[in-house]
């Protein structure tokens, strides 16, 4: 357990974050222990109201003798953003969001699960929630008698036109396609006023998970980038708002549209090419089943290596082919595949035509980069074979086509 500090100057700006919080996450905790979405108050005194006042009284011979209450009893502190220690008093405070956007980058998606805003916290809330001890008062009182006369804060404020913002976020596995091999150019922060202040662990591929809540200082209406969840992988900036729930910035506008293609009106190859050796033949199946759209290439040659971002006009689009052939030493598959647009352009793949169906233990596939606006596209597979060993053999086929159409 970190032990508490005294809280007399402001947070470090940069903090890596702790493993215990990104683990157990608010979503757990807020739901699980029903602190969502309302908010608990405060139970009056023993003593409150009139009757309570009335007791006190009793008996008293002057009212001189009663106690003087101190000239101030809270504190100003002054920090950006910090980590939350106790989710559970964080999640007793929060109301639940349903209304906050989701951000999707290559290896996780996330989004706001629970916020508020205060004007003051109690001195129990703010140890709670900060791991600090609570600071001193800002007018202490001369009279008061107290260890070596320190008289601490039972109100903690943020200062003048200013609140307290209590905020937490999750993350999970976004499920990307094609999967990205990304991880060491991936960074995930909470930035404060646009510059980073806190470092979140790095998520993977399959390690997606996260979670945290952090407790910062803003304006009374605050701007919604004045804290937010920041996901940078290579040049592509994804950013959201931990005060509205609001994508602040992406690098694909596109990718939060839809990123389904369906396919129609495939055709089907099914062929035999002489082997060239005695009465054996090749057979082979062709058409195409399936593709998709992708903002970001990160990946192996045959899925289109590093095409990295495409730009904000631009989409990917990765076409998985069926191309299911029997293995000859001697057939040369010479076959190539183009995207044919609406106004007649033809578009190449990123993968190398001479490689992409040389192999009969795997499916190839084409990846092209299209206009983000386009709506619909033909695949077009133009079947062609030789022989290693005669230079003369040569066997085209029908093409192979099929329409995409982008939902």
């Amino acid at each position: 357990m970190t032990p508490r500090r005294s809280f007399s100057a402001p947070l470090a700006g940069t903090a890596l974050a702790r493993r215990g919080v990104l683990l157990f996450g608010p979503a757990l905790l807020l739901a699980g222990c029903g602190m969502l979405p309302s908010r608990p108050e405060d139970e009056p005194s023993a003593g409150g109201g009139p009757e309570g006042e009335a007791a006190e009284l009793e008996g008293a011979t002057e009212p001189d003798e009663e106690a003087a209450p101190p000239p101030s009893t809270s504190a100003t502190v002054d920090f950006d953003v910090i980590e939350v220690e106790d989710e559970i008093t964080a999640g007793g405070l929060m109301s639940r969001t349903t209304d906050s956007e989701t951000f999707i980058h290559p290896l996780a998606e996330a989004t706001m699960v629970a916020t508020t805003l205060l004007d003051s916290l109690t001195a129990e809330q703010f140890t709670a929630l900060t791991g600090e001890d609570v600071p001193e008062v800002d007018d202490p009182d001369p009279g008061a008698e107290g260890d070596e006369g320190e008289q601490f804060a039972t109100v903690v404020l943020p200062g003048q036109l200013k609140k307290f913002l209590l905020t937490a976020w999750e993350s999970t596995d976004p499920e990307w396609a094609p999967k990205a091999n990304s991880s060491n150019r991936t960074s995930l922060n909470i930035t404060y006023g646009g510059n980073q202040a806190l470092r979140i662990d790095t998520p993977d591929s399959g390690d997606a998970e996260r979670s945290g809540t952090v407790l910062a200082i803003v304006d009374a209406t605050p701007d919604a980038g004045a804290v937010a969840l920041r996901a940078e992988t290579d040049d592509g900036v994804h950013e959201l708002s931990l005060v509205d729930g609001s994508l602040l910035t992406t690098p694909a506008p596109r990718l939060y549209k839809g990123l389904d293609v369906e396919v129609s009106d495939a055709t089907v190859l099914d062929t035999t090419v002489p082997d060239g050796f005695g009465q054996d033949f090749m057979t082979l199946r062709g058409t195409i089943e399936e593709a998709y759209l992708s903002p970001y290439v990160e990946t192996s040659l045959e899925l289109g290596g590093r095409l990295g971002w495409a730009d904000e006009d631009q989409i990917h689009l990765v076409v998985p082919l069926v191309w299911d052939r029997d293995f000859s030493s001697n057939v040369k598959d010479l076959t190539e595949v183009v995207l044919v647009l609406p106004d007649g352009t033809e578009l190449r793949p990123a993968q190398d035509q001479t490689r992409m169906f040389g192999s009969s233990h795997r499916d190839p596939a084409a990846t092209f980069t299209i206009p983000a606006d386009l709506e619909t596209a033909t695949v077009k597979i133009m079947p062609r074979f030789g022989q290693v060993l005669n230079d003369d053999f040569e066997q085209a086929e029908e093409p192979v086509t099929a329409t995409l159409t982008f939902l």
